[in-house]
C-alpha cells in the first residue's frame, strides 16, 4: 500500500444481464378484467427486471474499503524561489479516501474515489489547507497475461481552501496511465498528465503538463523500494521578494507571488514497509530542480534557478 495511492487497476469478469422481453398479446382477450391483470403482469415483470438488473449492478461493484494516511513531511523551500528567498517549514498531512471498481467487460473497468485531507504547516500558517476531491479512472487490459500492461484514462477534480486567500480554488488534472508488470518483483508505472489549477488570484491559475514515471521493487512480501522522476513544463509558481503580487500566505515581510514559464525536473526515493495486509509505513525523499524559461532582463534563467528537497515519513492505514 503507497501513499496516495489509487484503486488497483486490472479488469475483472462481469456477466451482463440480457433485456427481459414480454410475450406476444392474444388478440382473442377482450374483457376489461383481462386486460387489466395482463397489464398488472406485465408491470410485476418489467419491476422484477429492473429490481434484478439493479441487484446485479450492485453484486458487479467492488468495494475497495477506506484508506487512511498520517504523515510528517520536511519542506526545504516552501516559497519554490531561489536559494535567497527559500523558506523552511514542516507540514503534517492527514488524508483520507474510499472507493470501488466497476468491471464494464472482461477487458475493461471503471473506478471512482473520494478523497479528502488537510496540511497544516509548523511556521507559514497560510499555507495550510483542506482539501476535497474525486478522481475517476477507466481501465483497458487486452488478456490476463502476467505480463499484459494495463492502460488507463483518469479525470480529477479537488476543491482546496487556503488559511490565506489568494490560493483557495479548484485544482483539476486528466491523464493517461500505464501498469506494466516486469517480473512478479517489479513493476513499471507511467503517466502523461494535464495539470489546471484555478486560485482567487490569476497569478496562482496554472497550466502544466508532466510525463512521469515510477518502478517499484518488491524486496519480500512486505518491503517495497520504489523510484520516481517526472518531467514537467509549463506554469511554475514561485514567492520572493517584493515585484508582482503581494503573497498573503507569509507574513514574516513583504513577499510576492509570480508565476513564470518553467521546466522541473522531480526525482523521488521511497521506501515501503507493510505490517500486515492493511497497514505500512512509507520513507521518502523528493528533490525538485526547476528552471526558468521566459526570464525578464536583468534577471536570467540561472537567476531564477530553485531547488527542494522534501522529507516524508508517513503511516498509512487500509480498512
Amino acid at each position: 500500500m503507497r501513499r496516495g495511492e489509487t484503486i488497483p487497476s486490472g479488469p475483472r469478469t462481469c456477466s451482463a444481464i440480457g433485456s427481459v422481453k414480454p410475450a406476444a398479446c392474444d388478440t382473442g382477450w377482450r374483457s376489461l378484467d383481462t386486460v387489466a391483470a395482463w397489464l398488472a403482469l406485465l408491470a410485476g415483470a418489467s419491476a422484477s427486471a429492473h429490481a434484478a438488473g439493479y441487484s446485479e449492478f450492485l453484486d458487479s461493484i467492488e468495494f475497495r474499503g477506506f484508506r487512511a494516511e498520517a504523515s510528517y513531511a520536511s519542506d526545504d523551500n516552501v516559497t519554490r524561489a531561489p536559494a535567497s528567498d527559500a523558506l523552511r517549514d514542516r507540514v503534517l498531512g492527514v488524508r483520507v479516501s474510499a472507493g470501488g471498481a466497476i468491471p464494464l467487460s472482461k477487458r475493461t473497468r471503471v473506478a471512482v474515489q473520494g478523497f479528502a485531507g488537510t496540511q497544516r504547516f509548523s511556521t507559514y500558517t497560510g499555507l495550510s489547507n483542506n482539501f476535497i476531491g474525486t478522481q475517476g479512472d477507466f481501465f483497458f487490459r487486452s488478456s490476463g497475461e502476467f505480463g499484459e500492461p494495463t492502460y488507463g484514462a483518469f479525470v480529477r477534480t479537488a476543491k482546496e481552501e487556503y488559511e490565506s486567500n489568494l490560493r483557495d480554488g479548484y485544482r483539476h488534472a486528466f491523464g493517461l496511465t500505464a501498469l506494466k508488470p516486469v517480473t512478479d518483483r517489479v513493476q513499471l508505472f507511467g503517466a502523461l498528465t494535464r495539470n489546471i489549477s484555478d486560485g482567487k488570484s490569476t497569478v496562482f491559475d496554472a497550466r502544466n503538463t508532466s510525463l512521469r514515471g515510477n518502478a517499484d521493487w518488491s524486496l519480500g512480501r512486505w518491503d517495497t523500494v520504489y523510484l520516481g522522476a517526472e518531467y514537467r513544463t509549463g506554469d511554475s509558481i514561485s514567492t520572493a521578494s517584493p515585484n508582482v503580487i503581494p503573497d498573503d500566505a507569509f507574513t514574516d515581510t513583504t513577499r510576492d507571488a509570480y508565476r513564470l514559464k518553467a521546466n522541473t525536473l522531480i526525482a523521488t526515493l521511497g521506501y515501503n514497509r507493510a505490517f500486515g495486509e492493511g497497514q505500512a509505513v512509507d520513507v521518502s525523499w523528493r528533490r525538485a530542480q526547476s528552471s526558468v524559461q521566459n526570464a525578464v532582463a536583468p534577471l536570467s534563467g540561472s537567476d531564477l534557478r530553485y531547488t527542494v528537497n522534501q522529507y516524508a515519513l508517513a503511516y498509512l492505514v487500509r480498512f
